[in-house]
């Protein structure tokens, strides 16, 4: 994991300067994605809209109260703290920090604010690798995690795709996000060890 943080502290410091090999990369994966079928592009408008800040609200809420009806509390609370307070405080400090405007060639649909790090892409990471070591530690069976690992990791890139397909950020700033939201996971991951299973308990000693 050092690595990844890493390598996201050098991506970070090449989208604040900018380098001409970063435009290329950029603005070539864009302009193919941009020609894509209709078909697919409308259907990355629809999955985007499941990172917007109300709809990943709504989901990351019924997945804790799932968490805590599977007597799952401490789980729920790591996997909260992740989406809403990591992913959601982590993104808006790098965005005020970098102040990458957003692409305007291409719109199909609108929004404000500054284009790096992709905040769907980091509440996505986050979301996903989150209910991952959740499930990780419930389920041992190798076939199952793998599974589980490459339908999370489908979930992420789809999402990264989307916020390219519509227009509002650069691929860089979904690289970025999607690193950033691995390195916020694994820290409260190890921060939170042997303390993420079963319920609190509440009750005093006599």
């Amino acid at each position: 994991m050092t690595l990844v943080f890493l390598g996201w502290l050098a991506w970070t410091a090449a989208v604040w300067q900018s380098p001409a090999w970063l435009t290329a990369f950029d603005t070539g994966i864009a302009n193919w994605l941009h020609h894509t079928p209709t078909w697919f592009q409308t259907s990355m408008v629809w999955y985007t809209q499941l990172g917007n800040p109300h709809t990943i609200t709504i989901i990351t809420l019924m997945i804790g109260l799932g968490l805590i009806i599977g007597h799952q509390s401490k789980a729920a609370v790591f996997f909260w703290v992740n989406t809403w307070l990591l992913a959601g405080y982590g993104n808006y400090l790098v965005k005020q920090l970098i102040q990458r405007p957003r692409p305007t060639a291409w719109r199909l649909v609108e929004i404000g604010g500054y284009s790096y790090p992709s905040g769907h892409s980091t509440t996505t990471t986050v979301l996903v690798l989150s209910l991952l070591v959740i499930a990780f530690e419930h389920w041992q069976n190798p076939v199952v995690k793998r599974w589980l690992f490459v339908g999370g990791l489908l979930i992420i890139l789809l999402m990264m795709t989307s916020r390219i397909v519509v227009g509002v950020h650069y691929p860089s700033d979904t690289i970025g996000g999607a690193l950033l939201g691995s390195c916020l996971t694994y820290v409260s991951a190890r921060l939170t060890t042997r303390h993420r299973q079963g319920n609190f308990n509440f009750k005093r000693s006599a």
